[in-house]
């Protein structure tokens, strides 16, 4: 299984997973990570690493965050990158849950997965 590290805005991340749950009726396997307004970067980049190494499984992980260019999503990137880990920005709801049901494929494709799930999740009607 691939580890699922979700990094947000504070109580996005938390939301989402709720919501996922509910709608799978079972718990989500992932860590969530809330940046709070105003965090110390230094101290939350801290926190995402420690994170990173929770949330990996044997075989990896992917990390969701919301906001392109956005603190979660920097500090995630500088927290990722070392490692090799895939960083997948603009998460929504259809990604998440792709990203829960396929944790079974490995990091990359899963990643490829994510980007698809959440474009395939917007319509315009």
């Amino acid at each position: 299984m691939t580890g699922i590290i979700l990094v947000t805005h504070a109580g996005l991340g938390e939301s989402l997973r709720h919501q996922a749950e509910v709608i799978l009726g079972k718990l989500a396997p992932m860590t969530t990570v809330s940046i709070s307004y105003g965090a110390d970067p230094d101290l939350a980049l801290t926190e995402l690493i420690a994170a990173l190494g929770m949330g990996s499984d044997v075989d990896g992980a992917v990390v969701l965050t919301d906001l392109p260019g956005a603190t979660p999503h920097n500090l995630a990137q500088k927290a990722a990158g070392s490692r090799g880990v895939p960083v997948i920005s603009g998460v929504n709801l259809p990604m998440l849950l792709k990203v829960i049901n396929h944790a079974d494929k490995p990091p990359n494709e899963l990643a490829a997965m994510a980007s698809l799930g959440g474009h395939q999740g917007i319509m315009n009607s």
